[in-house]
């Protein structure tokens, strides 16, 4: 009797076998079809419709059909937003923080950074060539800081600034810019006029909508505009010049005796918290380069390091940390450094 179950057992595993490998020998197309959420920003995400469709839909340049238009939702700036010749293409989407990840999976750390509330996005298509299509992404960060922010460090430096909200730019057929607590992203699917019009339709439309409280943004009155290089302005929440100890610093480019030079300028909570972080950056410049020299006066503490040829010149002026970083010019570094702390006075 065991021996009859035995060879049952090894028959019935043999047949699993064979069973697996028949099955494996089978093409299953649904194992190798695309799934569309993991594209890039690039191409639209086709979207179940919802209510009556059309007889004849787009297809998209995925060689996909297109939902219908829908009905104006509850997305508020993005209602009714396509210009003439255009419509919407499926829903409006809309992320939390804690979604944001499905829409953006990998930057979706950078804007937690900058503590961005709600995404809310939707793709416009050409009701004539359903090929092209725009992407318009509105994130709410909270605050203008944090929208200036995270608008300042995905700015490509040279990009043609465009008067949108406080402070836009443009990169061919895109438009970037931000307002109040809002960071704007339209970009089109490919360049040309048609988009291009189509694009900057939209985002005209789109600034008009968008509230702004005014609040001024501390480092962009802080930063003396004397010799600033336009549109160098950034804001880092943590990491700035890849320094773990510095953040909430902002950064911007000046032209200096023939050098371009990069500045930089945080404002601590206390004097204590800015020694400390005084404190960080001696010790970084021991650590990796070499000190060449500590100046300490009733009103500032200026310390500069050579770093393999290049010359670093940081001040503490009550709770403010600043300086220069990366001067190819030891005395250009010096000099920038305190005309920097010079063009301070009262804004601590």
């Amino acid at each position: 009797m065991e021996t009859v179950i035995s060879c049952a057992v090894l028959l019935l595993i043999a047949g699993i076998g064979v069973a697996v490998y028949v099955k494996g020998q089978i093409y299953d197309p649904g194992l190798f079809r695309l799934d569309q959420h993991t594209l890039g920003k690039s191409q639209p995400a086709v979207k179940a419709p919802v209510g009556p469709q059309e007889d004849e839909k787009p297809v998209t340049s995925l060689g996909t059909t297109a939902p219908a238009p829908q009905a104006p939702s509850t997305a508020g700036p993005l209602d009714a937003l396509a210009p003439r010749g255009w419509k919407t293409m499926g829903k409006v989407e809309q992320f939390t923080a804690d979604s944001l990840y499905e829409k953006i999976d990998g930057r979706a750390e950078q804007y937690l950074d900058y503590k961005c509330v709600r995404l809310i996005c939707t793709t416009l298509v050409n009701e004539q060539d359903s090929k092209q299509f725009i992407d318009v992404s509105v994130f709410d960060m909270g605050r203008p800081v944090q929208a200036f922010g995270v608008f300042s460090v995905e700015r490509t430096e040279g990009l043609p600034a465009f008067a949108l909200g406080r402070e836009g730019y443009r990169s061919e057929a895109s438009y970037f810019f931000w307002k109040g607590r809002y960071y704007v992203q339209i970009i089109p699917s490919d360049r040309g006029a048609v988009l291009a019009k189509a694009s900057l339709d939209v985002a005209k439309t789109l600034e008009k909508r968008l509230s702004d409280d005014g609040d001024p943004i501390w480092g962009l009155t802080a930063l003396p505009e004397r010799d600033r290089i336009p549109g160098t302005v950034q804001y880092f929440v943590v990491d700035a010049m890849s320094l773990d100890f510095m953040k909430d610093t902002y950064i911007a480019l000046y032209q200096k005796g023939g050098a371009k030079v990069m500045a930089f300028l945080s404002r601590k909570p206390s004097r204590e918290e800015a020694a400390k972080t005084l404190a960080s950056y001696e010790s970084y410049l021991k650590n990796f380069g070499k000190v060449l020299g500590k100046r300490e006066t009733d009103d500032y503490t200026l310390i500069t390091g050579n770093m393999g040829g290049a010359f670093d010149a940081v001040f503490r002026k009550g709770r403010l940390i600043g300086g220069v970083s990366m001067v190819n010019d030891q005395s250009i570094a010096e000099k920038a450094a305190l005309e920097l702390l010079t063009a301070l006075h009262g804004k601590d």
